[in-house]
């Protein structure tokens, strides 16, 4: 029964959700690897991967079987901003970001610019302040603040994650659930 039970879960979803909550990226563990970005795909769509595949990888993600087949996917938190977290920074690393003129964006705020250089020196804005930033921005309060965007590697953020987490989680239930029917019907 212990090598069933194994088997219920995606090898290849899991081996991706591992990859994933180490923080790596994928073309970083297709280079680990010694493969293609192609390759590693091929083997996260897989359902059941060699063993001895399997074992290397685990190897080379610092993991051993045992806490494959029981990884327990941590929970993503939204990256919280930091108690010194200072908005006219922000505002000053999005203008450089996007190449913007700060005389220009003073103007398109309707400020001078000592006042926008005033913003600048500010730690946390009024709400009326970072309205009016963000939308000459074009951009949400939340991409200001940093969250809820898709990471340089192309994965989805954290947001999304949350929600493939749980998805994988009620899959494994599921399949749990389809082992121990076809025990209890060998019972009968």
């Amino acid at each position: 029964m212990e090598a069933v039970s194994k088997n219920i879960i995606h090898e290849g979803a899991r081996l991706k959700q591992i990859v994933r909550d180490k923080r790596m990226k994928i073309l970083e563990f297709a280079d680990l690897a010694g493969f293609s970005n192609q390759i590693a795909h091929y083997y996260f769509r897989k359902e059941a991967i060699k063993r001895a595949t399997l074992l290397e990888f685990c190897t080379l993600l610092g993991i051993s079987l045992d806490e494959f087949y029981n990884w327990t996917h941590p929970r993503r938190t939204q990256p919280q901003p930091a108690v010194d977290f200072h908005q006219g920074q922000r505002l000053d690393e999005l203008i450089e970001e996007k190449g913007l003129n700060k005389t220009k964006l003073a103007d398109r705020m309707g400020l001078s610019r000592r006042a926008l250089y005033n913003l600048l020196d500010k730690s946390v804005f009024t709400p009326d302040q970072m309205k009016k930033i963000c939308q000459v921005l074009e951009i949400s309060a939340k991409e200001f603040m940093g969250g809820n965007h898709v990471e340089e590697n192309g994965t989805d953020g954290p947001e999304i994650e949350s929600w493939k987490d749980k998805y994988y989680k009620l899959l494994e239930d599921y399949n749990k659930a389809l082992v121990e029917i076809a025990r209890l019907k060998e019972l009968q």
